[in-house]
């Protein structure tokens, strides 16, 4: 059972998930990692390019 205490929830459009697929086998080729670690990642390269300014927001 998921730890609600540590994760939450989110709905993506069908567009967004497909998309998400296809970055998933980019990002690394050789080996499939899940949709939310995609995710992870390409949030995280986000919030490192902004130097923190999402923070202000």
């Amino acid at each position: 059972m998921t730890d609600i205490s540590k994760y939450k929830n989110v709905s993506l459009s069908k567009d967004t998930y497909s998309k998400i697929d296809k970055l998933r086998r980019v990002i690394t080729p050789n080996t499939i990692m899940s949709r939310s670690q995609t995710i992870n990642i390409l949030v995280n390269k986000e919030v490192k390019r902004l130097n923190g300014k999402a923070s202000d927001v």
